[in-house]
């Protein structure tokens, strides 16, 4: 009697188990290493730093992934399925969003059991963006000057180890006798003010802090409005500055100018900072 006790006992605690912990549903995966990009002559260099992948099957969203990524999906079977490329805003990783001029990548794929379907997501721009400025810094004239708050001016620089595509990059350069540099854009812009997306993309290295914004041209003012300042790096990164929320907010301004501006730290002799890709791109 007392092992038949025993028995129905272990027999009650095995069902028990099965359920607070009932069989776990086999997962799909889905593997991406990177999305691709590509720009026609009319918009400039291709290269990007997209660094997530949100993810939609069938409409309902999966995440926002790091990439290179693999995930596991409770789902069998055929699906659609949509990767948006996705930014650091501003560069900061806490600003992480999907960058709203290119385009998703949309397709059928097959999910099986405990199998990994491997994506090679390719995107481009959209095709109604209005691209104010691409500075490239190829051509001997630049559309971006000193202002007369610098003390030297923007070079241009063909070192080998200072370029970072093509045959020439932007310089800008202090030190102890001219410890200031403030360039802008030559043109002024009229920027979409209704909250329509405007962002300033470039590539860039520094030696220093180099500060990034727009200056709004109210009523006879130009007020600099500072958006982000970019940390010392000596491999050139991709930013995507968003200057949407100041233009938005200055809605007064006739037209904006961008500018960049750097100052020698303290206890430096000499900085630089290299840019390239210059673009000014909004939404129609």
């Amino acid at each position: 009697m007392r092992l038949f006790a025993i028995f129905i006992l272990t027999a009650v605690i095995m069902t028990s188990c099965n359920w607070i912990n009932p069989s776990e549903e086999t997962p799909s995966f889905v593997q991406i290493e990177s999305v691709s990009f590509s720009t026609n002559s009319t918009q400039g260099s291709a290269n990007q730093s997209f660094v997530d992948a949100w993810v939609y099957i069938n409409g309902e969203k999966m995440g926002a992934f790091e990439m290179p990524l693999t995930f596991p999906v409770l789902k069998e079977g055929t699906f659609t399925i949509q990767v948006y490329p996705g930014v650091k805003l501003n560069g900061i990783a806490n600003t992480r969003a999907i960058y709203p001029f290119v385009k998703p990548w949309e397709a059928t794929i097959s999910l099986t059991k405990d199998s990994v379907t491997v994506l090679y997501p390719t995107t481009t721009y959209y095709d109604d963006l209005n691209f104010r400025l691409i500075e490239g810094f190829e051509d001997a004239g630049m559309t971006i000057n000193s202002t007369t708050l610098s003390d030297t001016i923007m070079l241009r620089t063909s070192e080998p180890t200072e370029i970072f595509e093509g045959s020439f990059s932007g310089l800008l350069a202090v030190d102890t006798q001219h410890d200031t540099i403030d360039v802008r854009s030559n043109a002024s812009y009229v920027l979409p003010q209704t909250g329509a997306y405007v962002f300033l993309e470039l590539n860039f290295k520094t030696q220093a802090p180099l500060a990034v914004g727009v200056i709004a041209n109210t009523g006879g003012l130009s007020v600099y409005h500072p958006i982000v300042v970019l940390n010392e790096t000596d491999t050139w990164k991709k930013v995507y500055v968003n200057l949407t929320p100041v233009v938005a907010r200055e809605y007064q301004a006739s037209s904006f100018f961008f500018f960049f501006h750097m100052e020698l730290p303290e206890g430096m002799t000499e900085a630089k900072a290299y840019i390239d890709n210059v673009k000014l791109i909004h939404a129609e």
